[in-house]
């Protein structure tokens, strides 16, 4: 009798395994080491030890993604160079993860190590080696999950890399998805999945639409999981591909259902939700909770100075301005660190707002947690206008200065400008100024392209463009506010 019982049972277990008619996918991205909870409004929410209770508590098959920047962002991230990131998601147990641009903050060695221990499946199939034509040792294309009785594609596609390295080189979008789509047909998954790190609001689904338009591509790919711009997008559909992004900094994740059919076992359609990761309701899981607290370093917690009101890193949008305070206070910085005429930094490069209270290492390296080092370069005013011409959008600039105000229009989907000042006097187009801005940007990243032809330019020093923000803000020990805006107006 006690035989028949477990045969019984044995089938039952194989009843489910062969029956099952949904597979849950939980997604991450831009999670930028912070493993911690942020406290919002008086509530702790997210971080690794909430994120594991809450796929722990989900008895339904399930894979747990990222689509990159998991690397870098904050202090105990840069302290490990990157490599507690992949130990926390060792811990939570992901099954895969496309690597974002943010992976190769460290160098190459750093970025190759840290992917060498992840526990998980690392994808780009968009990268190779150029010493050997293939794919870099521990970096796969694409990979294929058997989740109970499904077969579940996922292909990965990174984000530059590294954009330094003379040994990573990157492909295109078209040409990696069609070698990877060809090469996993024969495996005959009941889902595709792509994961990327390129987002819904920056051109992807165009991108996305054209590589599936083809007649040989069509369908290829059920769901897209998205990163980069840090947005949550739920349940966006282009010719039957869903779009799916998560936000960032870990404060949540999305929940994504696939149904399968119980007659035909073919994916009937898909769905999402984002979960707020909020403490009170998801207990933290006990093991990643001590790991964190074991590697959370207190000294990031030394106050600096105090922030007299809440200091906005997005553009105002008011009175015309398009400047932000928190941008002009740290081109101010870098102005008077360097003595420089002029300077500016990268509006994309300010990863947080400033809150009101106390200012310490933490919140410094949470708002700008690069270590990009400060060259000052020697330019005309007329490099300066041709530079402005190129930086200055519809809404916006891709950057924010010291030393310089400008007025401009826009008109026929380009910017006329109407008067550019020098620390108030008006721009001369063969005078010589001295420009302070940070090596990335001079490299001829986010829009500079224009100083790599710059021949006068130097390091100021071996000092970073964080260095210069936090000891502005160690010589103001009585507090900080916010710099006026006003510094770029665009005009009616």
């Amino acid at each position: 009798m006690i035989k028949i019982i477990r045969i019984f049972l044995v089938f039952l277990v194989s009843a489910v395994n062969v029956f099952c008619s949904s597979i849950n996918i939980y997604h991450t991205s831009d999670t930028h080491g912070y493993y911690y909870p942020h406290l919002i409004d008086g509530k702790e929410i997210g971080g690794f030890a909430a994120l594991s209770s809450l796929i722990a508590e989900d008895k339904n098959p399930r894979l747990l993604l990222d689509s990159g920047d998991y690397s870098s962002g904050t202090f105990e991230a840069a302290e490990s160079k990157g490599l507690l990131s992949v130990q926390f998601m060792n811990m939570a147990g992901y099954n895969g993860a496309a690597i974002g641009n943010h992976e190769g903050d460290f160098g190459e060695k750093a970025m190759l190590d840290n992917i060498a221990a992840a526990k998980f499946d690392v994808l780009a199939a968009n990268i190779f080696d150029e010493r050997t034509g293939t794919y870099p040792e521990k970096i796969k294309p694409f990979a294929v999950y058997k989740v109970k009785d499904k077969k579940i594609a996922v292909i990965g596609i990174a984000k530059n890399p590294l954009p330094a390295s003379k040994r990573i080189k990157t492909i295109g979008l078209a040409k990696a998805l069609k070698k990877a789509l060809a090469d996993i047909k024969e495996t005959k998954p009941d889902a595709t999945i792509l994961l990327i790190h390129e987002s819904f609001t920056d051109g992807l689904p165009k991108k996305i639409k054209n590589f599936l338009n083809d007649a040989a591509n069509s369908g290829a790919i059920d769901l897209v999981l998205g990163g980069h711009f840090h947005k949550i997008i739920q349940n966006e559909k282009i010719d039957g591909t869903v779009f799916v992004e998560s936000g960032g900094e870990l404060k949540g994740a999305s929940k994504i259902i696939l149904n399968f059919s119980d007659k035909t076992g073919l994916l009937e359609n898909i769905n999402s939700e984002f979960i707020v990761l909020n403490n009170l309701k998801i207990k933290e899981n006990s093991e990643i909770k001590i790991f964190a607290d074991s590697n959370y370093r207190k000294d990031a917690d030394y106050v600096l100075s105090y922030a007299k009101e809440r200091i906005e890193k997005d553009r105002y949008f008011q009175d015309g301005s398009v400047d932000s305070p928190l941008g002009n206070l740290f081109a101010d910085a870098i102005k008077k660190g360097t003595g420089a005429d002029i300077a500016l930094h990268n509006t994309g490069g300010l990863r947080a707002d400033m809150p009101k209270g106390p200012i310490t290492k933490r919140t410094v390296f949470g708002i700008s947690p690069f270590s990009n080092k400060i060259i000052v370069a020697e330019v005309d005013g007329g490099f300066i206008k041709k530079f402005l011409l190129k930086s200055l959008k519809q809404n916006g600039c891709s950057f924010q200065f010291s030393g310089l105000s400008v007025k401009y229009r826009y008109k026929n989907n380009r910017p006329e400008i109407i008067q550019i000042l020098v620390n108030g006097k008006p721009i001369e187009n063969k005078k010589l100024y001295s420009l302070a801005l940070n090596d990335y940007i001079a490299a001829g990243n986010s829009k500079g392209y224009m100083f790599k032809n710059v021949l006068n330019k130097k390091y100021f020093g071996d000092v970073s463009a964080s260095q210069l923000f936090e000891n502005y803000i160690k010589s103001n020990p009585q507090g900080i506010y916010g710099a006026k805006t006003g510094r770029i107006i665009k005009e009616k």
